[in-house]
């Protein structure tokens, strides 16, 4: 635009010019040729020069000016083409820092989307990890935390940055103090920073364990400004620590500490307890009741004999499952009086049980010593001390306790089998009679009496579901059934008063041609006992209902003895019972 105003005022100048040049020779140029002319001619030889004078000077002028104008012109398309060629280097120039910028912009494209991607990658990691990472803002007072921190600490909303105290609002009260105190030293000192703690969800208020790890990171002048910290969610290891630890120290059916903790506890802090006691405990008859009722039925007096000696015993008492049936107990700060006491407190406790229960009664055997400052040789001397009377006072009860547990097992088998019908008694009185006519002893025969009535004693053992199937019993069924005989051999063996029969009670079930259980011995080698009594408790099963059939009749019971004679009876002793019968 400038240059177009400027040949503008060019053409106008030079019609300015012109047109001034022009008016002052149309004014003055006849007047001056007047002047110099003396006639017509010479006027117009004067007017002809003047007139080529004008035009020569005119065209002089005008061609002065116009080059003038032409230089300017031509001045001016040279730097038009110069700024052309300018602008062309410019665009060239532009469009390749354009294609850069596209390709930066490309590369930049491609940079966040691979960020994105390790962005994901990292908190799905975080997410599997249950771990979040944290940077503290020491100026302001702010924390940035990642995805996963927030879903730990279970606070919902706002962006990834919070205020402080809202980070601290979630960690357990109680825990609070030990985080402060650890954070402060962190700054103040560069102590490290490794801690556990709760905190209460703010999403749920559900209590979770931490475990936070952070370093101090310094300004130019080594001033704190910030810390960065990894938080991870160790719950579910911590809880099963705890788990693994607790089992490592206790007993896993009764709770109680177990030997190895017990006797670890002795060998590291025996010193420091002054005037002891130690109480050794046994449960009487486990054994029996685990292999007549089961495990299960043994495990609760297990459980029992805990319960009575954690309610008996002082608090801060150390209390143990030192065997099988085996407790000890370590009295810390007490005296003689106070043993004393608490010894007769657990058997008033198991006498109180036992009047509860309907059950086997629950039988203790107890021994205790007492000293004062223990060591290690001291308290191996006075719990040898303590068990020497445990084991005199469990022999002294030992043959009652069997006593009273088999005739309790007698009466838990009447209680839930045939015999309150009878059974026991008819059994005896067809053994009696049998015993006569093969021509026993009165001695033999009072044998073969109790054994008529012991003889499935060990049913107690058995599941009632097996014991009262109104059908036919499955092979597994069948198994666990014969399994009577060896309990009940176990239960005779372990009583004075049956242990005469006891090897009866095994046999009761073997046949004529071996295919009994449980030893499958044949003939004779069957002790008579049992093979009088075989015959005696097949016709009294036939002749009476069962769970699983009625009776049958006399013809029919009669043709079974035969078929089953030389077979699983005795073939002489069924020809002498069915004498008898007739």
């Amino acid at each position: 635009m400038k240059d177009k105003n400027k040949y503008k005022h060019q053409a106008v100048k030079i019609s300015l010019v012109y047109l001034a040049l022009g008016v002052i020779w149309i004014l003055f140029s006849d007047t001056f040729a007047d002047s110099f002319s003396m006639d017509k001619e010479s006027f117009r030889i004067f007017s002809t020069y003047k007139g080529w004078f004008y035009v020569i000077l005119t065209g002089l002028m005008l061609y002065l000016f116009l080059r003038k104008l032409l230089k300017t012109v031509q001045t001016a398309e040279m730097k038009i083409i110069q700024n052309n060629q300018d602008l062309i280097a410019a665009h060239e120039e532009l469009e390749a820092t354009n294609e850069e910028i596209q390709s930066q912009y490309e590369e930049l494209k491609t940079y966040l989307f691979q960020l994105k991607i390790n962005e994901d990658r990292l908190n799905r990691a975080q997410a599997l990890a249950h771990v979040g990472n944290w940077e503290l803002d020491l100026h302001g007072k702010k924390i940035w935390a990642s995805a996963e921190a927030f879903r730990i600490y279970g606070i919902t909303g706002g962006d990834s940055i919070l205020p402080l105290d809202k980070a601290q609002a979630v960690v357990n009260r109680e825990d609070r103090p030990y985080l402060d105190l650890a954070l402060a030293n962190l700054i103040q000192n560069e102590e490290k920073y490794d801690v556990v703690f709760r905190i209460n969800r703010e999403q749920d208020g559900g209590e979770r364990i931490i475990h936070s790890v952070a370093v101090l990171e310094k300004d130019g002048q080594n001033q704190p400004k910030k810390i960065l910290g990894v938080i991870r969610d160790i719950t579910e290891q911590y809880l099963t620590e705890e788990q693994l630890r607790f089992y490592a120290e206790h007993d896993t059916l009764t709770g109680l500490y177990n030997r190895r903790f017990f006797e670890q506890i002795i060998m590291e802090k025996v010193q420091e307890f002054k005037t002891n006691g130690i109480i050794v405990c046994d449960v009487d008859g486990l054994k029996l009741i685990n292999d007549t009722l089961g495990h299960q039925e043994g495990d609760k007096y297990l459980i029992a004999c805990a319960e009575i000696l954690r309610r008996s015993c002082l608090q801060g008492s150390i209390i143990a499952r030192v065997g099988g049936d085996e407790f000890a107990v370590l009295l810390k700060e007490t005296d003689q009086e106070k043993v004393s006491r608490i010894c007769h407190s657990i058997s008033q406790e198991v006498e109180e049980y036992n009047h509860l229960q309907n059950s086997i009664p629950l039988s203790i055997s107890m021994g205790w010593a007492y000293c004062g400052t223990l060591d290690q040789i001291t308290f191996t001397r006075v719990f040898k001390e303590a068990e020497e009377k445990m084991y005199f006072y469990k022999l002294l009860h030992a043959q009652s306790t069997r006593s009273k547990t088999v005739d309790l097992l007698m009466k838990t088998l009447e209680a839930r089998d045939y015999i309150t019908e009878g059974h026991t008694d008819r059994l005896q009185k067809i053994v009696e009679d049998l015993a006569i006519l093969v021509g026993m002893s009165e001695l033999e025969k009072s044998r073969l009496s109790l054994f008529a009535r012991f003889h499935d004693i060990g049913k107690v053992g058995i599941p009632d579901a097996i014991l009262f199937k109104p059908g036919k019993l499955e092979p597994d069924e069948y198994e666990e059934m014969k399994k009577h005989s060896e309990i009940g051999f176990r239960i005779a063996n372990s009583s004075p008063d049956l242990a005469h029969i006891s090897d009866l009670i095994l046999k009761h079930h073997e046949w004529w041609n071996g295919k009994g259980y449980p030893l499958g011995i044949a003939g004779k080698e069957i002790p008579l006992e049992c093979r009088i009594l075989a015959i005696a408790d097949a016709y009294d099963s036939m002749s009476n209902d069962r769970p699983y059939r009625k009776a049958m009749s006399y013809s029919d019971i009669i043709s079974e003895l035969n078929k089953f004679s030389d077979i699983q009876f005795d073939p002489y002793l069924v020809a002498v019972f069915l004498k008898t019968l007739r």
